[in-house]
């Protein structure tokens, strides 16, 4: 089995932090390694380094070799621009069928928390045995839901199919994205739904047969770019290629248009540390207090907050539920439960052509 780690995204949502030019895989948010060192080291007791690859943009390349030493350089596969992950999954399976048609491989986000690293390698190795007993089936890793999120995407489970110790498998009916309140509270309180944490299973045959049902131009287009064996003329076909690359998720593209699906659910202590209110909860939680502060702060009475100061002073005083990120050239000052919307602002900044703090 091959592993794929998924590093082209911007995690714009952890902006000022995470941007352009070095987003969130590549910061050290939760301990000493970056996220994207995290996702290598929990792969590494299963998975030999030849069997770990990385998808990257080419801005990314040279930051991910740097942390990632380990790794042969022929294993970081390098799209010109990030599409989504459809584009992402076409390259590495192309790479991977030119290595081994009969090869299965898992691929998973580079900037996600997993607290429970052996329980989640207990899971993988659940879905290995499942895709050779159901090889025309792709599995997935859900999340069990911990709150009633509207940011997240859920998989509603529908049959069992089997089990293995306290390992469950499920069927999967369909899939539900970012719901509002009320029915984010009905999805909590229901058996039936998992979080989405993007992590999937699949052979390579099955993905191949999938690519050409569904988004055959993107599946060709990977082909080509992966025939290129010449470095030099590798990055200039692709960006012509690239092209004919379809912008969206695998989600979209081929999971929701299938039925021969399966999920596992999981409680692997995972987090997509998709905002700032998020990773201060992770945060707080892991440290068993109630503010997350670093650099040069003082407080007084403050609950419930994250501030990550620079070098200048950051006094704070009553404050509750607050999200404070200072970086050389911008701070970031927000209601904790209302740090989805950093999002918006990046839109703000570039209506307003303030290209230079993306």
């Amino acid at each position: 089995m091959y592993a794929v780690i998924m590093a082209s995204g911007q995690g714009t949502r952890l902006w000022p932090m995470s941007r352009q030019n070095k987003p969130k895989q590549f910061h050290s948010l939760v301990g000493k390694n970056t996220m994207i060192q995290d996702t290598y080291l929990r792969l590494r007791p299963k998975f030999s380094d030849k069997n770990i690859l990385v998808t990257v943009t080419k801005d990314y390349y040279e930051e991910a070799k740097i942390q990632l030493p380990e790794l042969p350089i022929e294993n970081f596969i390098i799209e010109p621009r990030a599409t989504g992950t459809l584009g992402t999954c076409a390259m590495a399976i192309a790479k991977i069928n030119r290595i081994n048609p009969k090869a299965k491989a898992i691929f998973l986000p580079s900037d996600h928390i997993i607290n429970e690293p052996e329980k989640f390698l207990e899971i993988v190795d659940f879905a290995d045995e499942l895709i050779n007993k159901y090889p025309d089936y792709m599995t997935l890793i859900g999340i069990n839901p911990t709150r009633a999120d509207t940011g997240m995407g859920y998989i509603r489970m529908n049959s069992q199919i089997e089990t293995r110790g306290d390992l469950k498998v499920f069927s999967v009916k369909g899939f539900e994205e970012k719901p509002n309140a009320k029915t984010a509270e009905k999805y909590l309180a229901s058996w039936e739904y998992l979080w989405n944490g993007g992590m999937f299973v699949w052979t390579v045959a099955h993905a191949i047969s999938l690519f050409h049902k569904h988004c055959p131009e993107t599946l060709k287009a990977a082909q080509k770019i992966m025939e290129e064996t010449d470095p030099e003329e590798y990055l200039e076909i692709a960006t012509l290629e690239y092209k004919n690359i379809e912008r969206t998720s695998v989600d979209y593209a081929i999971a929701e248009k299938e039925k021969n699906i399966l999920v596992i659910p999981s409680d692997i202590g995972w987090s997509d540390v998709g905002s700032w209110g998020t990773l201060s909860e992770v945060l707080r939680e892991n440290k068993g207090v109630s503010v997350i502060a670093a650099g040069n702060h003082l407080g007084v009475d403050n609950s419930n907050c994250l501030i990550l100061a620079g070098d200048k002073l950051i006094a704070t005083v009553g404050l509750n539920d607050i999200v404070v990120i200072d970086t050389p050239d911008a701070i970031l000052i927000c209601k904790g439960s209302r740090s989805q919307q950093v999002k918006a602002l990046i839109e703000k900044l570039r209506e307003e052509g303030k290209d230079s703090y993306l």
